[in-house]
């Protein structure tokens, strides 16, 4: 995961409110309250929902990593995973694939360790990496994950195949030049891997910014300089704070970064990788003063949501990135005492948000959110509460989507030597779905309804069932027994699917028609030696206020094993048993509903 920000905020009340992607933000709770939370190192969470929150918290009086995973729409508790590591940690990033795969980079004691969490399993001991710091990491919706650092002035990647659970240092720095200084201080490199398992790295080197594709443990021979001699007529310096996003293929992405002139003034530019190459530079800020810290994100095809800030106003701004084309940088919020601060977030539906924290002159800062949805923004939302106490400015704020928009916030709450981790989110409701029990003609008194289950990726929704707007019974399968026979012909039905926060989607409501009578059958039995004779007919009865269905079968069973006799609605059948003794002979008469008439009597033979 790559977005994290150092913050000089405090954050106070928010509200729950539903946007029109049938979604609701719900306010921050804390989902560590022991007091002892030093810093937010990295959040990230998978298409399929799952992810993870990444921090130090004092253990003993020493800073250590501990790892909080989200699954089914909540946090479990923390697991401290540098076990063994006396010193203390810092740094932590953390990457998510489907399923809860997860990898984790830190440092200690001036080394990079790497620690994965498999599939369906626990965690692994700290493996030392290699002597560095500043990391990065991204781990691809298949599996397959990245993670650069800088060391002793250049930059160096390990890479952590899919099919194995240890990372495997690349041979060689990814700099251009090994000799020059590469990814120190604000030059620090950023990774993202695509879903074919090739990664793409960017980075700061002697002034410039530079990309560079991995392919298994080899390096592209070709690295792109990114950084162009003049933009807009403007000569350029440095450039630096390099952040980047890659698309499902990988030969797509984006590179932004901040790109300062020779006026002295700074904007932030971004270039479309293109297969090896990279397309011509463009702005993405509202050009109107310098800005910094840009940051992006990119869904799977490519649609993406950029955020920055103005450098004096402090005052988030947005791009929109459509059919692989930015859209002019707007300011959302206001102008800023604090910051600067914006995380974009976008997921495979095309919404996401802008996270910020902001305050006006003489106001209290909160964490703010603007939402997005097709390249259209929406009203703003405040998510912070006052109650948790202050929001600790230098402990860090993050955001992560899935693919179905569904977002995470966190940041860190409370008077100093008492941070509590406090999580945000962005949760859409159990989506439209349908039952499948038939609006025809017809179903027992006491049938069994299904129907189709309800998406939610935030955990197992449960479902309640309600027949003539009544609730009959609640289950956590998507079918369901009625208790109790109905009474009368025809009733409606429908499922109210609920989620884990409460929110609620109700399946239309179908028709039910109901046969409560069971049929008659009309019998006639002759048995002379060892040969029975049986004719049988049924009728389904017809009575006002009832609905009949119609029989469907008449079934016959002599009781010797042998094979019965069928009929759709009558039987005439002579049966000879073979051998002395007493039989049960049974004869059932079924309607289209399912209703059953009964008869059984003995035989007796020899």
């Amino acid at each position: 995961m790559r977005r994290l920000l150092t913050l000089t905020a405090t954050v106070v009340a928010g509200l729950s409110l539903p946007t029109a992607a049938h979604a609701n933000f719900f306010l921050g709770d804390p989902i560590d309250a022991s007091g002892a939370v030093t810093a937010i190192g990295d959040l990230d969470l998978a298409r399929d929902g799952t992810g993870a929150v990444a921090y130090l918290k004092s253990d003993g009086g020493v800073d250590h990593v501990f790892v909080a995973r989200f699954d089914g729409g909540r946090f479990a508790a923390a697991e401290r995973i540098d076990g063994g590591l006396a010193g203390p940690s810092s740094q932590p990033v953390i990457g998510a694939a489907d399923n809860g795969r997860l990898m984790v980079a830190f440092v200690n004691g001036g080394v990079v360790h790497g620690v994965v969490r498999p599939a369906g399993a626990g965690f692994s001991a700290p493996v030392p990496i290699a002597g560095g710091v500043a990391p990065s990491a991204d781990l691809s919706i298949n599996g397959t994950g990245y993670a650069s650092f800088t060391s002793a002035g250049d930059v160096r990647v390990a890479r952590l195949d899919r099919r194995a659970n240890t990372f495997t240092l690349l041979p060689q720095p990814i700099d251009v030049d090994p000799a020059r200084e590469a990814g120190v201080g604000t030059a620090r490199s950023k990774v993202s891997t695509s879903a074919d398992g090739v990664g793409v790295v960017t980075w700061g080197e002697a002034g410039h910014v530079y990309a560079r594709k991995m392919f298994n443990t080899g390096v592209s021979n070709a690295p792109q300089d990114l950084t162009p001699p003049a933009f807009e007529g403007r000569a350029t310096t440095v450039s630096d704070l390099p952040d980047l996003d890659a698309e499902d293929d990988s030969s797509y992405a984006w590179v932004v970064w901040r790109q300062s002139f020779a006026d002295g003034g700074t904007r932030i530019l971004a270039r479309r990788q293109r297969g090896t190459g990279f397309e011509d530079p463009v702005a993405l800020d509202a050009g109107d003063e310098p800005a910094d810290d840009p940051r992006i994100d990119l869904n799977g095809r490519g649609v993406g949501l950029a955020a920055m800030a103005g450098r004096g106003s402090r005052q988030p701004m947005a791009a929109v990135l459509e059919r692989d084309a930015f859209g002019k940088g707007t300011r959302i919020a206001g102008p800023s005492v604090v910051g600067p601060a914006a995380v974009p977030v976008i997921g495979e539906n095309n919404e996401g948000l802008i996270a910020s924290v902001v305050a006006g002159g003489g106001q209290t800062p909160v964490v703010r959110v603007r939402p997005f949805s097709e390249g259209n923004s929406r009203p703003e939302v405040v998510v912070s509460r006052p109650e948790l106490g202050p929001v600790e400015p230098a402990g860090g704020f993050d955001a992560a989507s899935d693919r179905a928009s569904g977002v995470v916030m966190t940041w860190l709450q409370g008077a100093p030597g008492g941070y509590q981790l406090v999580a945000g989110y962005f949760d859409r409701a159990p989506l439209s779905f349908t039952g499948f029990t038939s609006s025809r003609c017809c179903r027992p008194a006491a049938p069994r309804l299904s129907w189709q289950p309800a998406f939610d990726l935030w955990g197992a929704v449960r479902y309640q069932v309600l027949v003539d707007g009544t609730m009959v019974g609640e289950t956590t399968d998507t079918r369901f027994q009625l208790p109790r026979p109905l009474t009368g012909p025809t009733h409606t039905w429908q499922v109210r699917a609920i989620d884990v926060r409460g929110q609620q989607k109700r399946s239309r409501a179908r028709l039910l028609r109901i046969d409560d009578l069971r049929p008659r059958q009309a019998i006639r039995y002759r048995r002379k030696g060892r040969n029975v004779t049986v004719s049988v007919r049924g009728r389904d009865v017809d009575r006002k206020g009832h609905r009949a269905s119609g029989v469907s079968s008449v079934v016959v069973s002599w009781g010797d094993r042998s094979k019965g006799s069928r009929g759709r609605s009558q039987v005439r059948a002579r049966h000879r048993y073979r051998r002395s003794g007493t039989y049960p002979l049974e004869i059932i008469t079924r309607d289209k509903a399912g209703n059953e008439a009964v008869s059984r009597r003995t035989v007796r033979i020899g």
